[in-house]
């Protein structure tokens, strides 16, 4: 983990290691009392908190730790891991058409320096992207790395 982080850290509820919150999915339970992927991060609630990577998503529904961690009874999806997936495939093709209207897609390679970003966005179908650097980008890079772990079977990340 980067020495820069000074913001909160939250525990992934697999592994017990703690990240920060843009290195973690975040789930959330709705008023129904199931267990649904919050990519936008704004359900109410403390969140229930884990790593990228498919596996990670269906061991943490088998073993019940969803449950465990929200200290109740809650309903878990089997394909859990599939919603999640989709969730954050839409919320980052919003963020993507969000970053397009505020003009900070940059058409074409631009020069490097401390004001552009370069994110890969294949996992959504595209190639690179040259990003103007805001907070909104730095996320959208931070959801792009989740969605691509997410995809990819990747596990649990120091």
């Amino acid at each position: 983990m980067p020495e820069e982080f000074r913001g909160p850290l939250r525990r992934c509820l697999l592994t017990g290691r703690r990240a920060p919150p843009e290195r973690l999915l975040r789930f959330a339970v709705d008023a129904a009392g199931a267990v649904v992927p919050d990519p936008a991060r704004r359900m109410p609630g403390r969140g229930l908190w884990l790593a990228p990577g498919p596996a990670a998503v269906e061991t943490a529904r088998r073993k019940g730790l969803f449950a465990r961690a929200a200290r109740r009874r809650v309903r878990v999806p089997e394909d859990l891991a599939a919603r999640a997936r989709t969730a954050w495939t839409a919320h980052v093709a919003a963020q993507i058409e969000k970053a397009r209207r505020a003009g900070l897609v940059l058409a074409g390679p631009a020069a490097a320096g401390d004001d552009v970003l370069e994110v890969d966005a294949a996992v959504l179908g595209g190639g690179r992207l040259t990003l103007r650097r805001t907070p909104l980008t730095r996320r959208m890079a931070a959801d792009l790395a989740l969605l691509a772990a997410l995809g990819s079977g990747s596990d649990c990340q120091e």
